[in-house]
């Protein structure tokens, strides 16, 4: 689904039969699932499995919504590299007292994520102009 996705210009649409056939095959895979489990029920040490297919299932709306939504990326990829740089802050000694520091530290982040992505030549000057 992801190649098909990212195979696609910005303008194109996916179309209609592929997407009914990607979702007809995530249904297939559910109701494997769910028959594997009616037949061998998970126990207390093996329940990640079984997690992972009710999770599949309540979300099944939202997995396949990069097929139907052009702005919708197939993956979150740059959502987890922007958020591993936030952990790691937090990793280093940050100690936040209220929501609103975490806030600001992702408003922040992110702003500066914008400049470098707009390609900004001196991202220092930038800042110190905003600031100043």
């Amino acid at each position: 689904m992801i190649h098909y996705k990212n195979g696609l210009s910005e303008k194109e649409t996916p179309e209609a039969d592929k997407v009914k056939e990607y979702e007809r095959r995530y249904r297939e895979i559910l109701d494997r699932a769910k028959e594997e489990y009616e037949y061998i029920p998970p126990d207390k040490y093996n329940r990640d499995g079984y997690n992972l297919y009710r999770r599949m299932e309540k979300y099944m709306g939202n997995h396949l919504l990069f097929l139907h939504d052009q702005r919708v990326p197939a993956t979150n990829n740059l959502a987890e590299r922007l958020l591993r740089a936030y952990k790691r802050k937090q990793a280093q000694a940050v100690s936040f007292r209220s929501f609103d520091s975490i806030k600001s530290l992702c408003q922040c982040m992110s702003m500066l994520f914008a400049m470098r992505k707009n390609e900004e030549t001196n991202l220092f000057r930038r800042v110190s102009r905003i600031f100043g």
